[in-house]
C-alpha cells in the first residue's frame, strides 16, 4: 500500500518530473522507491516471527534462514505489485483502492489463510494460483510446521520469484511509458 501511494503522490505533487529530468532511469528510480519499504516490511516480518515463537509458541522446525529468505521474496512480490499499481494509477486514492481490491481482499479470501483452497468451489481454485499469499502461506506452513526445506518448497519459491520478476518488469515498463 505504501509503495503504491508513494509513486502516485509524487506524480500528483509534481516531484516526479524532477526525478525524470535527472540522469536516473526508471530501472533505478523504482527500486529506490521500493527498498526502504522492503526494509520496513522485513522488520515487520521479524517482529511477527518473534511474536509467533515467543508469545504463541509456534515452532520453527525448518531452516530459519530459508524462512527469512522466503519472507524477503514475498515482500518483494508485494512491493512489485504496489509499484505496478502506482505506475498505472493517476492518484493516491486510485492507487489505494487498487491495492485494496487487488491484494488485501484476495489475500484474505483466496490465499488459503482463512478458508482451505480445497474447500473452495472448483471454478475458484484456479484463481487462487494468482494470489502470491497462497504460495507464501504454503512456504510458511512447510518451514515452520513441517520442517520442509528448499528441496520441497522449490515450486512455491520459483512461482514467487517469477511473480516478482514479472511484476517488476511490468512496473518498470509501465513507468517508462506513462511518465517517460
Amino acid at each position: 500500500l505504501m509503495t503504491a501511494i508513494t509513486v502516485a503522490r509524487e506524480k500528483e505533487t509534481g516531484t516526479m518530473e524532477t526525478l525524470l529530468v535527472s540522469p536516473l532511469r526508471p530501472v533505478h528510480i523504482i527500486p529506490g522507491k521500493a527498498l526502504p519499504y522492503l526494509g520496513l516490511a522485513f522488520l515487520n516480518a521479524l517482529t511477527t516471527l518473534a511474536l509467533a515463537v515467543w508469545v504463541f509458541g509456534v515452532p520453527i522446525r525448518g531452516s530459519f534462514l530459508l524462512l527469512l529468505a522466503e519472507s524477503v521474496l514475498y515482500i518483494a512480490v508485494c512491493l512489485a505489485l504496489g509499484v505496478l499499481i502506482s505506475t498505472r494509477t493517476p492518484s493516491q486514492r486510485t492507487a489505494m483502492l487498487g491495492v485494496i481490491l487487488s491484494t488485501m481482499l484476495p489475500t484474505a479470501v483466496l490465499s488459503g489463510m482463512i478458508f482451505p483452497v480445497e474447500s473452495m468451489p472448483g471454478w475458484l481454485q484456479p484463481v487462487t494460483l494468482l494470489v502470491p499469499a497462497r504460495w507464501f502461506i504454503e512456504v510458511i506452513r512447510g518451514v515452520m510446521l513441517k520442517g520442509a526445506g528448499l528441496e520441497t518448497l522449490w515450486t512455491q519459491t520459483a512461482i514467487l520469484a517469477a511473480m516478482t520478476g514479472a511484476l517488476l518488469l511490468a512496473g518498470v515498463r509501465s513507468f517508462r511509458t506513462r511518465l517517460g
